[in-house]
């Protein structure tokens, strides 16, 4: 498998305790990764859709995530990305609610499951439902009783979005879904 040159790959343990000073360094960040990225796009402005998906008018795509302290983010000059990070050890009833807002296929592997691999294997599928809404810029509900069982998945206008579970992160899942083939990606780590 090759390295994706086209697609990079971040993630930062934010440092700052407060909200609103973990937001402006997490810009920041943002803002830097793009400059770096697009030196003759620079300043960028970052404008958002009707559904807040944000984007910027420069050459390049990307997409964040933050979960607790933990904040990934994600370039690409290949084509629309999308991103979720969960941290893992937040105590839920998995099951209650798979059955609210998964489909039904996986709901059925859920309880298939021994109780003690639910909790990683309903992250798994909700970072996939989050990261297929922010590729597409839509609104989670819309996402939530789809099937992400898949590696790939078709929309209804027949285009193949691709999902990628990123497993190095310890503590949290998440995932990455494009509508073009992601091969190797390596999570760069920002201190």
């Amino acid at each position: 498998m090759k390295l994706n040159n086209d697609l990079k790959l971040w993630l930062n343990h934010n440092p700052q305790q407060d909200n609103k000073k973990a937001k402006i360094y997490s810009d920041g960040i943002l803002h830097q990764l793009l400059s770096d990225a697009c030196p003759e796009s620079a300043p960028f402005k970052i404008k958002r859709n009707q559904n807040g998906k944000p984007y910027t008018e420069a050459a390049i795509y990307f997409s964040y995530s933050h979960s607790r302290r933990a904040y990934l983010y994600g370039l690409s000059k290949h084509g629309a990305i999308g991103l979720d990070i969960e941290n893992t050890n937040k105590p839920r009833d998995f099951m209650a609610l798979s059955q609210r807002y998964f489909h039904v296929d996986e709901r059925q592997q859920m309880q298939d499951l021994q109780p003690q691999d639910r909790r990683l294997f309903f992250y798994r599928l909700w970072t996939r439902k989050e990261a297929w809404c922010k590729l597409s810029g839509g609104v989670l509900w819309y996402y939530l009783g789809r099937s992400v069982l898949a590696d790939q998945v078709q929309t209804e206008n027949q285009h193949t979005v691709y999902l990628n579970d990123l497993t190095d992160i310890k503590g949290f899942a998440a995932a990455m879904a494009t509508h073009f083939i992601a091969d190797r990606c390596p999570i760069n780590v920002i201190k």
